[in-house]
């Protein structure tokens, strides 16, 4: 009995050319092709066997952190300031 998967989902990804090449080049060593690595990596993810990185615990973060705890922050604007500074983000 041939019992074949049907995949019927595409799934994208916008990256810079510089990193698409890189990334080629790299995975080309290991005999991979970047759609079979996105392949595996999903379905790693789906079966709940990858480590998320998680950039709250990196030195910097924890440092600001206990900064703030400790009330050593400095107010450089408003939360409108940071609203109008993100819209013109969006204008790009």
């Amino acid at each position: 009995m041939d019992v074949s998967v049907i995949k019927n989902k595409t799934v994208s990804t916008r990256v810079t050319a510089d990193i698409s090449k890189r990334a080629k080049d790299n995975l080309a060593k290991q005999g991979l092709t970047i759609s079979e690595y996105i392949r595996l990596s999903l379905i790693k993810a789906a079966n709940n066997e990858v480590r998320l990185v998680s950039f709250l615990d990196s030195p910097e973060a924890l440092a600001a952190k206990k900064e703030a705890e400790a009330g050593q922050v400095e107010t450089i604007g408003s939360l409108s300031d940071f609203e109008d500074w993100i819209d013109k983000l969006d204008e790009n």
